[in-house]
């Protein structure tokens, strides 16, 4: 490796090496989302701070995506808003997951039903939805809950007939079933 590189020059190779996606702003919704959880995983995986978190991605947006971000950090900076990993998320969400999106797939965690899925399915897409309802996070018995009720009758039945006392278990118990 050539000693003139920066340390962030090589964490910067280093991240391209996997290939993260780019954003140019003009995606649609569930990209835009995509988008964020790829990135979000490569980092949880490869343990970056929120710095190197916020400088990689910056990178990666393009076009409008990059022109409205830095308009976006200008108004956190100015009123003083300190930039983690969590802001940027929260700020990326506001504008490029309109509320109306947000609401939408709130609204179908709530009335998920597993009807033809598999269990396997059904759990992918309740953990899938969970995120979009963060009043639930708070309450693991709310969450299991909304998880047992969107069973199949049959499951629901085994399941609800020795009912467990974490999402966990009625999960392991719906798989078992």
């Amino acid at each position: 490796m050539d000693a003139t590189l920066t340390r962030m020059e090589v964490l910067f190779e280093r991240f391209q090496t996997y290939n993260p996606p780019t954003l140019k702003g003009t995606e649609d919704t569930s990209a835009c989302e995509g988008w964020l959880e790829e990135h979000d995983q490569l980092f949880e995986s490869l343990e970056y701070s929120d710095e190197r978190r916020i400088k990689l991605v910056v990178y990666q947006l393009q076009d409008s995506a990059r022109s409205l971000w830095f308009a976006t950090k200008q108004c956190l900076e100015i009123r003083g808003i300190v930039i983690s990993w969590q802001v940027f998320k929260t700020e990326f969400c506001e504008r490029f997951l309109p509320k109306s999106y947000r609401e939408d797939r709130a609204g179908e965690f709530v009335n998920l039903q597993q009807g033809n899925m598999t269990v396997d399915g059904y759990v992918a897409k309740f953990s899938n939805l969970f995120r979009f309802v963060p009043h639930v996070n708070q309450d693991e018995k709310v969450q299991m809950n909304l998880f047992i009720n969107g069973l199949n009758p049959e499951i629901y039945a085994w399941i609800d007939a020795g009912r467990p006392n974490r999402l966990a278990d009625a999960i392991d118990r719906a798989k078992r079933a």
